[in-house]
């Protein structure tokens, strides 16, 4: 097979190679940073989403803490998910077109994108893993044994994002309809030990503000209106994942479809899903992320095809691979002087060159420094290695450390603050509401131009009633219907 498909497997292996370029290069993120902090102060959960990619971190920190380390979990990720793909194409179709299948996958571009660490990762893989058991625990005698760990898998996959609910119906869809009567016991296995794992989130969000749930349902959705391009924008990502040519061969072989068990899944999984997100884009921008758990089913659809189109498909795809990596390393090497006078500008010397910022920070013997946003504070803290909370931030985005970090150890004390961007009229009416004294001061840093606060006397009672007084309002305050134990931010400042 190495030698029958030697052109497919070495695009294959040159993009792997490529992707791996791009880890190393591409600086840290803001959100990766952002989940760093997750792992630097592990919970049972986080404000935004269930806990798995701070779980996965804090384990790997015991054996490096540089963010390249943690990326590869995403590289190795991609790689066992495509021979999952394989293992779930075997069940059904000849051992090359299922080789062919898998290669598909790592040839696309979405392959090339996924190099940064997010919760949509272990998302894909343990939902991946938790599909290819479930099909095990249909079609072997050691049904048990492969219920549980589908139950398992699928559990790790909730406690990484909500979206594995709609893989869990979809592949529940494709069960009952499937094997019917047959799969009762497989269903009742898989569906308590997943049982389980969302008990566990709902402790978690019981005891912390039902965090999750507001954050996801209530505040993510409050300015939701319809809106034609995000419709229209929601379409077009599924043309890019599936690509022009990879539909057109499949509209070619639309005759051979439903003929199969793996047509059938996909059918079930992508009908329930992308659904959901259609109805979900006549309101909300879709995130190309939010799709990456479906893409494996996306590309299971081509198992229909024969050899000689799947090699095709590949070779188009590594094509529209290679567009991408010229693109990303192209931005890459650019030098970043290129950009000056660009708005964000100070955010990319921010991102490439965070020491520089740091020793910046580090003369002006600064000893308690805050961000005003959370990617900028999550950048600081990695990168200075030091602890740098968000402060005067209203945003839905981000809110951590209104768990971890308590304002009112700052009654009466200095602190400065860093931003990226000019201090409005407003902020500084409200720097100048809660603070005794205020300085002022603007860092030229390779250029790019840095704001920073210093505050004399910090007013915390201001303080609640300008920021806290709104977070109350809009993150943490409950439905009646909503039974709740405990919630930190009301107990710690409206006792």
């Amino acid at each position: 097979m190495m030698q029958t498909y030697f052109r497919e497997i070495r695009a294959v292996v040159t993009i792997s190679l490529l992707k791996l370029l791009i880890l190393v290069l591409l600086p840290l993120t803001g959100d990766e940073a952002y989940f760093i902090r997750w792992a630097q102060h592990p919970l049972a959960g986080y404000y935004d989403h269930p806990p798995m990619i701070g779980w996965i971190i804090y384990l790997m920190s015991f054996i490096s803490h540089h963010y390249l380390f943690y990326r590869f979990f995403a590289f190795a990720a991609m790689l066992i998910v495509a021979y999952i793909v394989y293992k779930i194409a075997r069940l059904h179709v000849k051992n090359a077109t299922a080789f062919l299948v898998a290669l598909t996958l790592l040839a696309s571009p979405i392959d090339v994108l996924v190099v940064m660490i997010t919760n949509d990762v272990p998302l894909l893989l343990f939902g991946s893993l938790g599909t290819l058991f479930l099909l095990y625990s249909l079609q072997k005698t050691a049904w048990l044994r492969y219920a549980l760990l589908s139950g398992l898998f699928l559990g790790l996959a909730f406690l990484s994002k909500y979206f594995a609910l709609f893989l869990m119906l979809g592949l529940l869809l494709f069960t009952l309809t499937t094997y019917r009567k047959k799969a009762r016991k497989n269903i009742a296995v898989i569906t308590v030990v997943i049982l389980l794992f969302i008990a566990q989130n709902l402790y978690f969000n019981y005891h912390n503000c039902w965090n999750n749930i507001l954050f996801n349902f209530f505040s993510r959705t409050q300015q939701s209106h319809f809106q034609l391009p995000s419709v229209l924008g929601y379409l077009a990502m599924l043309i890019y994942l599936v690509t022009p040519w990879g539909l057109y061969y499949l509209i070619k072989a639309r005759a051979r479809f439903m003929h199969s068990d793996i047509i059938r899944l996909c059918s079930a999984v992508l009908s329930v899903a992308l659904g959901i997100f259609f109805i979900v884009s006549l309101e909300q921008s879709i995130g190309l992320h939010w799709l990456l758990l479906f893409v494996p089913y996306l590309t299971l659809l081509f198992s229909v095809l024969d050899t000689a189109h799947l090699q095709k498909i590949i070779r188009y795809h590594a094509r529209f691979s290679y567009l991408h990596i010229a693109l990303i390393l192209a931005v890459l090497i650019t030098p970043i002087s290129w950009f000056q006078g660009h708005k964000k500008y100070a955010d990319a010397v921010l991102f490439t060159q965070p020491q520089s910022v740091c020793n910046a920070i580090d003369e002006h013997n600064i000893t308690r420094l805050f961000a005003y946003g959370y990617s900028t504070a999550a950048l600081l803290s990695y990168h200075c290695e030091r602890e740098v909370h968000m402060l005067y931030n209203i945003n839905k985005y981000g809110r951590l450390d209104d768990k971890i970090f308590d304002v009112r150890t700052l009654a009466n004390q200095t602190f400065s603050l860093l931003d990226k961007r000019a201090f409005n009229a407003h902020d500084l009416a409200l720097f100048t509401s809660t603070c005794q004294q205020l300085e002022t001061e603007e860092l030229s840093i390779h250029h790019a131009t840095y704001y920073l606060l210093t505050c004399h006397g910090f007013d915390y009672a201001a303080y609640k009633t300008d920021i806290l007084n709104i977070l109350k309002e809009r993150y943490y305050t409950l439905p009646s219907w909503l039974p709740c134990e405990s919630c930190y931010f009301l107990q710690r400042y409206y006792p």
